[in-house]
């Protein structure tokens, strides 16, 4: 049996570890007798291994509730009470594009939506043309999540402040394994990190907020997190998920390798029309374009084989499929994420069975 959260489950050496100090997450931090302080001290070390992950200040990690939260503190809190442009793209997740839009709707701010390609890429020269004297803040996901296509941030990012220095730049992280292997955090003015993506539980996320960019708070009622997210820490969250980052810097060298092994093997032997843009495909990650199928049908047949695969909901579900439709010109997509020291065994008989089940579904139709 292959369950399609598999590819985000946390590593068995996080659940020992979670085990032995569970008692503390029910400890306030903020407290001041000794078992808060225990519980304080495993915050602080939990933030300065984030800090370690993503090369930067222990003081510029906000933990949060979620990419999603991350996303929506980066975007509203940096352009509160100001009037002026927020750049983004055509192609992107709703926890981006829902704050545009109430953004645009309630505060009256215009937000210029650039048209990527079919795969998802824009070139920076776009984004530095689109760039005015009263552009406020340039968002956007460091990689497609429909299509697995990595986008040029490093390119972005100097196009945009060669042509605005003022104008913050924000990325969602989400899909990178390692992020500083591919983009300079030092020129990045926030930066949002999924806690599940990166093996951490349900309910946990980080925005990277460089040093002297100031950002107003969404939650208020506390000083926690600088003062940028009040209320008590999720303990639980940030420990797990820092035992996770600290597990990814430590096998480094064997998870690149690792996925490299299996990017090239799933690219050699999957014979679907691919939607990523060759030669910026995130590590890891793939997405293919369906023709005369939807996803839902090839969800069904892949768990008679074990697969228990997954699907939006309906309701983000028909959108999804607007968007690729008239973006990529597919019927639907299949997207695969290989998890981390996943073996080539275990990737031939995935595509196999994959094989199988297309060879099924395309005498039906």
């Amino acid at each position: 049996m292959i369950y399609e959260p598999y590819s985000s489950f946390p590593f068995p050496e996080v659940f020992r570890e979670v085990y032995h100090n569970l008692p503390y997450f029910f400890i306030n931090p903020s407290g001041l007798n000794a078992l808060s302080t225990k519980s304080k001290e495993m915050l602080v070390r939990s933030r300065a291994v984030v800090a370690e992950f993503l090369k930067c200040a222990n003081s510029e990690v906000i933990f949060t509730s979620s990419s999603t939260e991350s996303n929506n503190l980066a975007i509203k809190g940096a352009v509160w009470n100001k009037r002026g442009s927020i750049i983004t793209t055509d192609f992107e997740h709703p926890s981006i594009l829902h704050p545009l839009k109430t953004l645009s709707e309630k505060q009256g701010l215009k937000v210029v939506y650039l048209e990527t390609d079919k795969t998802g890429f824009i070139e920076p020269e776009r984004v530095k043309e689109a760039v005015s004297e009263d552009t406020l803040l340039v968002t956007m996901g460091a990689v497609c999540r429909e299509t697995a296509t990595l986008r040029d941030v490093n390119g972005i990012i100097r196009a945009v402040k060669e042509a605005n220095p003022n104008t913050l730049c924000h990325f969602d992280l989400w899909g990178l394994y390692y992020p500083t292997s591919q983009i300079d955090l030092r020129e990045l003015d926030m930066a949002s990190l999924d806690g599940p993506f990166l093996f951490g539980p349900q309910g946990v996320g980080v925005l990277y907020v460089r040093k002297n960019v100031r950002i107003r708070p969404l939650i208020e009622g506390g000083t926690q997190e600088r003062g940028l997210r009040a209320g008590e820490e999720n303990l639980f969250g940030i420990f797990s998920l820092s035992k996770s980052l600290a597990l990814l810097m430590e096998r480094e060298e064997a998870v690149k390798k690792s996925l490299s092994l299996c990017d090239r093997y799933i690219m050699e032997n999957l014979s679907l029309p691919p939607v990523f843009k060759e030669g910026w495909k995130a590590p890891g990650l793939f997405s293919y374009g369906l023709k005369d199928m939807e996803a839902e049908m090839l969800i069904s047949f892949m768990e008679k084989k074990g697969y228990f695969l997954s699907y939006p909901s309906p309701c983000m579900a028909n959108r999804i499929k607007s968007r690729i439709k008239e973006k990529c010109g597919f019927e639907d997509l299949l997207f695969v994420r290989v998890p981390p020291l996943t073996s080539i065994g275990d990737i031939k008989t995935f595509l196999n069975d994959l094989k199988d089940v297309l060879e099924k579904i395309g005498s039906m139709v």
